[in-house]
Order: structure tokens, then C-alpha cells, then sequence
């Protein structure tokens, strides 16, 4: 009895309070699932293979320095066309964004982007869909960056 009543009163209960929580995982989801799909539908003309360590620990060593991150950003900034400019401002993360504008980072700032950008390269190391990385722009941002 005791049982029967408990599902009648606590089974829509539960209902009611674990849907926003469905809702919200599905949302993320397909959210998820569709950033997957337009990333690695989009054709990089560069290579976006995962990053070997090699090549990952050398992008880490050269933002370590400040003066050598910012040249090497200065240079790969100015040698981007308009379509490659366009491309980043899209993709990129909003909080690497001003690394468009390298000239405009404050040593103090340049600190609390490198760790976030380290993270964001780590993804170029993770393999993803169809020979890419995980993250295709982080990888191909950090051969940019060494060549």
C-alpha cells in the first residue's frame, strides 16, 4: 500500500524535476553534435592532423615567452588575408580573440591567455573524425605558429 502510494505522489515529482535536467543534457548534445559536424565539414587547406608532442610541447615552449609569442602572433597576423582573418575570428574561442590584435596584449593579460590557449592547443593533440584533430584550428594554428 505504502508503496503504491509512494509512486503515485513522488513518480510525478520526479518527472517534473528531472525534465529541465533531460533538457538541458540533449540540448547539450546536439549541440555538441552539431559543432562536430560544421568542424570538420569545413575543408582547412592546411594540414589538420593531430599534433605530435613534439610539435605540441614546441607551441607551449613558445608561449612561454612573452616577447616571442608576440612577435611570432605580429607576424602571423600580418601575413593573413582577409578570408584567413575572417576564418579565425569565427572559430577562435572569445577569450583568444584579442590574439588577433597581439600589439593590444599587456604582459599581466598575455598571463591569463596562455594558460587558456595551452588548453586550447591541447585539443589539437586529441585525435578527431577523418584523420583530423579534435580541435582542427588549434592544430593548424600551432603549425602557423612554428613554421
Amino acid at each position: 500500500m505504502f508503496k503504491r502510494l509512494f509512486k503515485i505522489i513522488f513518480w510525478p515529482v520526479k518527472k517534473i524535476i528531472l525534465l529541465p535536467f533531460k533538457f538541458l543534457f540533449y540540448t547539450l548534445l546536439i549541440f555538441a553534435v552539431l559543432i562536430l559536424f560544421f568542424q570538420y565539414r569545413a575543408d582547412y587547406d592546411v594540414d589538420t592532423s593531430p599534433l605530435t608532442k613534439i610539435e605540441y610541447e614546441n607551441c607551449i615552449d613558445v608561449i612561454d615567452s612573452y616577447e616571442v609569442s608576440i612577435n611570432l602572433l605580429s607576424e602571423y597576423v600580418q601575413e593573413l588575408d582577409s578570408y584567413q582573418r575572417e576564418f579565425l575570428e569565427e572559430r577562435l574561442p572569445d577569450s583568444l580573440q584579442i590574439l588577433l590584435e597581439p600589439q593590444t596584449i599587456e604582459p599581466d593579460q598575455f598571463e591569463g591567455i596562455k594558460g587558456t590557449l595551452s588548453t586550447y592547443l591541447q585539443g589539437g593533440r586529441i585525435p578527431g573524425f577523418n584523420g583530423k584533430a579534435l580541435l582542427p584550428q588549434a592544430a593548424s594554428l600551432c603549425r602557423s605558429g612554428l613554421s
